[in-house]
């Protein structure tokens, strides 16, 4: 199908019909720069404005799709051949438009739907510590009214270490994961009433980690050390220092990457001066502002991480089972 022939015969019949391209624009509901393009054979008339076209230039629709007039009343075997072949190429077109727009509508609806259950999971904006705050008082359900004290990162991991300031010496730490464009959504809230340091292990995404943190003041404390399996000196074997660490200030929260198969159960922690000399936990105690008598200890996590990542790979095949529909219809 010779487009630009078309679009010069339709030019031609135009100006023989004495109409100017805005007048067969207004006539046909279309604008002005359509009909210019049929014309100058960059686009070809959608096929159901084919009659209305040809009959305001008088035209027949074989004579339209030849590109020139055409003497008598006879179409040969070779005319219709060729008028039915561009007639199916019309169809064509216009079907494939429309499997092409169908496609690109379900590739939206899926891009909108995975970005709405990204940004419903992912919601925490840890840049502000009063939205951070906020968050961490709602996953707990009222449970805390936290002061963020120290925050640090492990992994995809952000660690935040809170106080609690509905209970003197309560503390929380809160777990929040970070999404594939930097926005985070809470994992986990553990709620404490140690007054001296805590040490525990975390894994995230295959590596170990030891967390040490306080929240507690520690008066005349140069170093803390973390052993491996210590309870309270009862431990028949001397127990081993995984980590020691010089305290500069409390609150503090330290994460510590450990070494590729390496194996730790941090069990406790002794305390020293500047001298050297081991201070009793007991001392420690007695000095710390917390409430000795109160039971505070459980936490809230998420069940199920694994579920948005689930919806959203089901969502993305579902969309590409749309959109290969749409293609091949």
């Amino acid at each position: 199908m010779d487009q630009e022939q078309i679009g010069r015969f339709l030019g031609q019949v135009r100006r023989e019909r004495g109409l100017t391209q805005e007048q067969l624009a207004q006539r046909l509901g279309v604008s002005q720069r359509t009909v210019s393009r049929w014309e100058t054979g960059r686009n070809m008339p959608d096929i159901s404005m084919l009659t209305a076209l040809c009959a305001q230039l008088d035209i027949t629709v074989a004579e339209l799709l030849a590109g020139q007039r055409m003497e008598g009343e006879t179409i040969t075997k070779t005319d219709a051949a060729d008028l039915a072949e561009r007639l199916i190429y019309l169809v064509r077109r216009k079907n494939g438009l429309r499997r092409l727009l169908s496609a690109l509508a379900a590739l939206v609806v899926t891009l909108a739907c995975m970005a709405g259950l990204y940004r419903y999971e992912f919601c925490v904006d840890v840049s502000s510590t009063a939205a951070l705050e906020a968050a961490i008082d709602s996953w707990s359900d009222g449970e805390v009214r936290t002061d963020i004290a120290e925050r640090a990162a492990a992994g995809n991991r952000l660690y935040v270490l809170c106080r609690d300031e509905l209970r003197p010496g309560g503390g929380c730490m809160a777990v929040l994961e970070r999404g594939l464009f930097g926005r985070y959504r809470m994992v986990q809230t553990d709620l404490f009433d140690e007054p001296l340091c805590i040490a525990a292990i975390e894994r995230v995404g295959g590596r170990e980690y030891l967390l040490t943190f306080c929240l507690g003041k520690l008066p005349g404390v140069e170093t803390v050390v973390v052993y491996d399996r210590y309870d309270d000196g009862f431990q028949s074997d001397p127990p081993e220092a995984v980590s020691t660490q010089r305290i500069e200030k409390t609150p503090f929260l330290h994460v510590e990457r450990l070494a590729e198969g390496e194996s730790v159960a941090p069990f406790g922690a002794k305390y020293f001066d500047e001298a050297g000399e081991e201070i009793p936990r007991t001392d420690l105690l007695a000095q710390a502002d917390y409430d000795d008598g109160s039971s505070y200890g459980c936490s809230r996590g998420a069940a199920e991480l694994w579920l948005v990542y689930v919806l959203e790979g089901i969502t993305a095949l579902l969309g590409l089972a749309f959109i290969r529909y749409f293609l091949t219809l």
